[in-house]
């Protein structure tokens, strides 16, 4: 679609981009179905190591869902399953993707915005950025996987105030109750995103994925056996070996992902 781009870097990383600035970048449930097959893309190529997330221009990450659309798609409970299966479809690739993904935030992250950098493993912003979730002006239900995330990574209290009433939290808001693990200065956020992508890129692939599962079983028991299954393959991989000949011959490792 035009309304998402990606596109693979030289530097290991995998980047997303949603792309509609003229809208500041209103999630629209075309984007929310490209999503899957983006990630999946990226996830299939061994070189890549992280994935970025962020939104085109200036001025958001996202503002939200295109409201626009809500009136065809999105209307009533029975059409609210169908675009709700499109969102989890989305946010799920992110989810599961082995990688370490990152949610790369400039300007508004409301709404759709926060649903989706809930789903991504490190979430940076500038200085610039706005949080919000803004469902109670609409009107609508916040649906239960994204508040479980959202709660699981600011806590109940804050997850409360920001659903009950629907205000804009600053970026160092957002640092301080943990939704973001760092602020920086505009100018400096494309670089600290690059920066993380390669402190990633040099550390064992396999040993993320299994972190990332066990951080998954934490709140999902069916996952348990999947990621003590990854933990033990860990210690099995040829990755493992380089690793400890690396730091026995005091030389960086150069780890492939087997």
């Amino acid at each position: 679609s035009s309304h998402m781009s990606r596109r693979t870097a030289l530097s290991r990383s995998g980047w997303i981009t949603f792309n509609q600035p003229e809208r500041l970048n209103a999630v629209r449930r075309d984007m929310w179905d490209d999503l899957p097959a983006a990630v999946a893309e990226l996830v299939a190529n061994p070189t890549i190591r992280a994935i970025v997330v962020r939104g085109a221009g200036e001025k958001a990450f996202i503002s939200g869902a295109d409201i626009a659309e809500f009136e065809v798609q999105r209307h009533d409970a029975a059409s609210n399953r169908l675009f709700t299966d499109s969102v989890t479809a989305a946010t799920s690739a992110l989810v599961e993707a082995p990688v370490p993904v990152i949610a790369m935030i400039r300007g508004f992250c409301i709404g759709g915005g926060v649903v989706i950098a809930s789903a991504c493993d490190i979430r940076i912003c500038s200085d610039d950025a706005r949080f919000g979730v803004p469902a109670g002006k609409l009107g609508l239900g916040y649906e239960l996987d994204n508040l479980a995330r959202l709660q699981s990574i600011v806590g109940r209290g804050i997850a409360m105030e920001m659903l009950a009433t629907a205000r804009h939290f600053s970026a160092s808001e957002a640092l301080t109750v943990g939704f973001v693990n760092r602020v920086v200065a505009v100018d400096a956020l494309a670089s600290t995103a690059r920066d993380l992508v390669a402190m990633i890129s040099q550390n064992a692939p396999m040993s993320f994925a299994a972190a990332k599962l066990a951080s998954r079983a934490a709140f999902d028991a069916s996952l348990l056996g999947e990621a003590q299954r990854a933990i033990d393959t860990c210690f099995d991989s040829q990755d493992f070996k380089e690793g400890r000949a690396a730091f026995r011959d005091r030389r960086p490792p150069n780890f492939i992902g087997k």
